[in-house]
């Protein structure tokens, strides 16, 4: 049998027991690529609990994640030099690699460099953060600005996981092609939706981090209010790791807190049943890269109401409905319709758009790139 293609994975967000949320994809593209290939992991975390380096082995899935924990200082100087030394540890710990991905470029991309340095082989970068949006670009500080730099003359191949936010990256990486491999979600979990279950009232989701500055769920609640004095007969589902309490306060101010329901944190298998009730999902996002959510509801067959961002960029009719970033009225309008036809939508159509992004589909993009760079 011949060796597996070994794959050091890196990422600036990845998931952590205090943050066991934060790039939870990625844990899951390197669960994904243990299908073909065999996968190391190394994540630095500063913690104040800690004098000496602490490490940390753990295999799930085939996955073989190596945490190295350092202690945390409020120097820069002190802190990076914490940090190199956390990381050279964790390269200490893994041979034979074939290949790096990197995961997000700030503010870890000199790791992807420095392991490339150490064991000369390809860099592959994939990009998911929202760093390249017009707005944050002017608020670069000069490490950043360095950082990018750098990773530009070193990476061998750039990726981003979706059309939208290639746009956004080809300003920094002129000259440079830019593929294309989106997230993956579990087809055989994200199943289609049962036949409707004929309810008088309409049933919405919306699942997100609740973040003020892109995901406009205050405007989501504001659209309800509209609805229900329009007389809308619906029911919205907000499903978030975060506190909503704010939200809550304002759906009372909104007068629509007895047709919200707040649920979470919830793990991502729990989240399923929610997709198979609703009649359709809404993301009123000011920005998005990819929206995993977007996905996950497109593969249960479940039709989606949107902004413009990231894979629901023109949204295919026959998929759902795009709506105007940050027009309340329109949204509101747009679940208004959802109410008189959400059944004319053929949840069948909309999961084969979804299975894009399969497990297979994803797989295999990955498959295509990687092998080009180590048969």
């Amino acid at each position: 049998m011949s060796k597996k293609t070994h794959i050091l994975l890196l990422s600036s967000w990845y998931p952590t027991k205090e943050k066991p949320f934060l790039g939870n994809f990625v844990r899951r593209q390197a669960e994904l690529l243990s299908i073909k290939y065999q996968v190391s992991i190394i994540n630095t975390i500063s913690d104040s609990t800690v004098k000496d380096i602490n490490t940390k082995e753990n295999v799930y899935n085939e996955v073989r994640e190596i945490t190295v924990r350092h202690s945390k200082s409020k120097s820069f100087f002190k802190k990076r030099k914490e940090q190199a030394n956390a990381f050279s540890h964790g390269l200490s710990l893994v041979t034979e690699i074939d290949l790096i991905i990197g995961n997000v470029a700030l503010s870890k991309s000199w790791q992807f460099i420095e392991a490339k340095k150490k064991f000369n082989v390809p860099l592959i970068y994939i990009e998911h953060g929202s760093f390249f949006r017009t707005e944050i670009k002017t608020q670069r500080n000069i490490v950043e600005k360095y950082l990018l730099w750098q990773l530009k003359k070193n990476v061998n191949e750039i990726v981003a996981v979706s059309d939208f936010l290639k746009k956004d990256m080809q300003t920094d990486f002129k000259g440079r092609d830019i593929k294309i491999i989106g997230n993956h979600v579990d087809s055989e979990l994200f199943s289609l939706s049962p036949p409707g279950i004929n309810n008088d009232r309409t049933e919405f989701l919306h699942i997100s981090t609740l973040d003020k500055q892109t995901k406009n769920a205050a405007g989501i609640i504001r659209a309800c209010s509209i609805l229900k004095k329009s007389g809308g007969n619906f029911r919205l589902t907000i499903i978030s790791d975060e506190d909503g309490s704010l939200y809550k306060e304002l759906a009372i101010a909104e007068g629509v807190f007895n047709e919200i329901d707040f649920v979470g944190p919830l793990k991502w298998e729990e989240t399923v049943p929610y997709y198979h009730k609703a009649d359709a999902f809404i993301l009123f996002s000011h920005y998005e890269t990819f929206s995993i959510v977007l996905a996950e509801a497109m593969m249960t067959g479940t039709p989606v109401i949107s902004t413009s961002v990231g894979i629901a960029t023109e949204l295919n009719k026959n998929l759902g409905l795009n709506v105007e970033n940050n027009n309340v009225s329109e949204l509101a309008s747009a679940m208004m319709e959802i109410t008189s036809k959400s059944e004319s939508y053929s949840k069948k159509e909309i999961r084969e758009f979804a299975m894009n992004y399969s497990q297979e589909s994803i797989l295999q993009k990955w498959t295509t790139l990687i092998d080009s760079y180590v048969d």
